[in-house]
């Protein structure tokens, strides 16, 4: 054994998660750089919603470069072996994501009606083509972050040290990611670290990206684009504008539903779901990634 090989000759888990940042860190600079020059119209643009565009593109780019260079590189296997594949149950995983978010959802409404006052209104003039680059964005948005935390990193760091400090750690850290978001608090950084164990238990239950990534877009589409919440402190074109007043401990305010107390409940509700739901007929034909795992 040494300091970079364990005694099956194989790289360390630290080294290989190290291979992954060393690559998407200087892409991410790189291409920030580049397009922020090339775009620089749409950098100091007052509107949120075109610059916020620019930044999802910014942030995919170096995820899918480094989980590339992970996957055939330090690896040695395919990419769809990251549980990425177009075969097998994905569409099912898609699908069960997308009503586990959509359910999700509900309660949250529910919820808002319950312990405060909640009002749907229909947006007035929404703009059709910021409706979908709203669309476009949230897309975008909820693939980059599958990518980096429940894709290659996340998986290499469970190989390593076991699934559970490695989703906890995963989790903490894209919760962290929205520390910086406009009305964040304690609470939502909280939330959004139960979230994110929530989608991390949907890949371990399916060995599946496309199981979080549905269950993510639906509540991000869900929550943003159709019932009009703020999404993570950000407010995005939607067909409903949703007005909430109640304590915002427990409802989120200007935050949310991720930033209240609420928000704490369904997201432990969500990963009590994922974890209960039987999903063996949906599980990902996982054989590749072992067999690699074992050069």
């Amino acid at each position: 054994m040494s300091v970079f090989l364990n005694s099956r000759g194989d790289l360390r888990t630290i080294w290989k998660f190290a291979a992954f940042i060393s690559v998407w860190m200087p892409v991410w600079i790189a291409v920030s750089v580049a397009l922020r020059l090339v775009f620089n119209g749409i950098n100091s643009s007052p509107d949120d919603l075109h610059r916020l565009a620019l930044d999802v593109v910014i942030n995919l780019i170096p995820a899918v470069v480094a989980t590339v260079f992970a996957a055939r590189i330090v690896e040695d296997m395919p990419v769809q072996a990251l549980g990425l594949g177009l075969h097998g149950n994905w569409k099912l995983n898609l699908v069960a994501g997308f009503s586990i978010g959509g359910f999700l959802l509900i309660l949250v409404v529910a919820g808002a009606k319950i312990i405060g006052e909640f009002q749907l209104e229909w947006a007035p003039y929404t703009n059709p083509g910021r409706m979908v680059l709203t669309l476009g964005i949230l897309i975008i948005a909820a693939a980059f972050e599958e990518l980096i935390f429940r894709g290659y990193p996340l998986q290499v760091l469970m190989r390593g040290m076991g699934p559970w400090p490695a989703m906890l750690i995963m989790s903490t850290l894209f919760g962290l990611l929205h520390a910086g978001n406009l009305n964040s608090s304690v609470l939502g950084v909280f939330n959004t670290s139960v979230a994110g164990m929530m989608l991390s238990l949907a890949y371990f239950k399916t060995r599946s990206l496309w199981f979080p990534y549905g269950l993510h877009l639906a509540w991000n589409i869900g929550t943003g684009m159709v019932v009009g919440f703020p999404l993570s402190g950000t407010g995005f074109a939607s067909i409903w504008i949703a007005h909430v007043n109640g304590p915002s401990w427990l409802l989120g305010a200007d935050y949310g539903p991720e930033g209240g107390l609420l928000g704490t409940v369904v997201f432990f509700a969500g990963a009590v779901v994922v974890w209960k739901l039987p999903t063996k007929e949906m599980q990902y034909d996982d054989r590749l990634y072992k067999n690699s795992s074992a050069r």
